[in-house]
């Protein structure tokens, strides 16, 4: 009995910590890419959907991590893992070039974006190599998402992929 008096002292510690620091859901990083679990489909240029899917995300690890397959199916097909890192939210992209950026992601000054910034890389041999280095996740809505990623190389900004999708419903 002890070990569970213990227990639930540590859990309600734990619970008035997290209240008293003031995290609300919409503004935990996380909370947000859970949100996103679903199909997503590309969007043309008038913004109307497609029948091309983007983005497939599912709530995977017991909620404790977010897979996102980019482009399903194709060539060009690509994961994303997003999970936490005690205090930190983290991003692995597991990129069809053969290397895998590591960003964290941040809250910026609007509400509806989240920027991904350079953590760490694996699988090249120099940070000169092309690679994706940053980007941003922007909610147009519940259901509508635009994600921004930038490619370096030698230091330098290479190219900028843009991508607007819709959930699938």
């Amino acid at each position: 009995m002890r070990t569970v008096s213990t227990t639930l002292r540590f859990a309600l510690l734990a619970v008035l910590c997290i209240g008293a620091a003031g995290v609300r859901a919409d503004d935990d990083p996380f909370h947000r890419i859970r949100r996103l679990e679903g199909t997503w489909l590309a969007v043309d240029a008038q913004g109307h959907a497609t029948d091309q899917v983007a983005s497939v995300f599912r709530v995977t690890a017991n909620g404790h991590a977010v897979q996102e397959i980019m482009f399903p199916g194709t060539a060009n097909e690509m994961v994303n893992m997003y999970y936490r890192d005690v205090d930190r939210v983290l991003l692995t992209h597991y990129c069809a070039g053969g290397n895998q950026p590591t960003m964290r992601l941040q809250p910026a000054a609007d509400p509806n974006v989240v920027e991904l910034a350079f953590e760490d890389i694996t699988n090249m041999a120099t940070i000169d190599d092309e690679h994706m280095h940053e980007g941003r996740l922007q909610w147009l809505g519940e259901d509508r998402l635009k994600t921004e990623w930038r490619s370096f190389s030698n230091g330098k900004l290479l190219e900028t992929a843009r991508f607007e999708m819709v959930r699938r419903r």
